[in-house]
């Protein structure tokens, strides 16, 4: 079972910023799950939210939302993929359709096949994405019970549910049809537990050490 830092280590620094990063993999993570967008000067970044200190992001020069607080910057998409694209998991969510090329661009380039899933909430990026790249993982990202059934309109690999809907059920079906099973985000021990013996394939979570621990204490 893979264990995915949520945004880097989103319990202990702020999300997807590079410390953040370099913490989920000090505390035992074997990589994480991130966000990607575009700006309007066609940098793709790694940020979560469309709006970032008021700006666009997508309306906005990467200058304009680069600096958080406390002196932590949104790092581009290329600096990252430089620093964890050969020794981490990567669970890699585009979080809106249109910059799927440029993506793939920066992720052959620097990223290990066996070990990136390329993520979506949207189908039509998932489908774009594997008429343009036919051998990455793919992986569907759901949070609602009425978009289970979406996955099987989408050419993937991984099922990436949030985790009240990761049940004994779905994580059967989808292994029964050849697919994994990654859950988001899971950081109540007594959920993390019951994923784990119900045979999910990675759990993401703020506090990946908690998780890191809980598989431990079972081996």
């Amino acid at each position: 079972m893979l264990i995915l830092g949520h945004r880097g280590a989103a319990g202990h620094l702020p999300e997807n910023t590079m410390p953040s990063f370099h913490k989920a993999l000090e505390l035992g993570a074997d990589g994480f799950e991130m966000d990607v967008r575009i700006t309007s000067d066609s940098k793709l970044v790694v940020v979560h939210g469309s709006v970032v200190n008021g700006h666009s992001v997508q309306n906005s020069p990467y200058a304009d939302i680069q600096a958080l607080s406390d002196g932590y910057e949104i790092p581009l998409f290329e600096d990252f993929l430089a620093a964890f694209g050969a020794k981490a998991f990567l669970d890699i969510e585009l979080k809106a359709p249109g910059f799927e090329q440029e993506a793939l661009a920066l992720i052959e380039r620097y990223c290990d096949r066996a070990r990136t899933v390329i993520a979506s909430f949207h189908p039509q990026t998932l489908i774009k994405v594997r008429q343009v790249a036919p051998d990455w993982q793919l992986g569907f990202i759901y949070n609602r019970t009425q978009d289970e059934e979406q996955r099987h309109n989408c050419p993937i690999e991984v099922v990436i549910p949030q985790f009240r809907l990761a049940s004994r059920d779905l994580i059967s079906e989808a292994h029964a049809e050849g697919q994994k099973v990654f859950a988001w985000t899971v950081n109540d021990r007594q959920e993390a537990s019951r994923l784990i013996d119900l045979g999910v394939d990675a759990i993401i979570s703020d506090y990946p050490e908690m998780v890191v621990e809980l598989a431990q204490s079972r081996r």
